[in-house]
């Protein structure tokens, strides 16, 4: 159980990497006033999909962390 906690924790980080990593394409190229390529790569949903994923994500780690307290609690009952 703890390895699939580490394993959603290492996913965590990755979208948060990408998300960086669109946001400043996204912020480059609105440098650039090139609102055209940024429309055309869909940027805007691909980062909001992606904060959706990372917080899902979250929730499930929350979930698995919990539980695992439950039964450790009740292995020390």
């Amino acid at each position: 159980m703890h390895q699939l906690i580490e394993n959603y924790q290492k996913s965590c980080d990755a979208v948060k990497k990408r998300i960086n990593e669109l946001r400043n394409l996204e912020k480059s190229l609105q440098e650039k006033g090139d609102e055209f390529r940024i429309s055309e790569l869909d940027l805007t949903r691909r980062i909001n999909l992606l904060y959706c994923e990372h917080r899902e994500m979250e929730e499930i780690i929350e979930h698995l962390e919990l539980y695992i307290r439950r039964v450790e609690e009740r292995g020390n009952s």
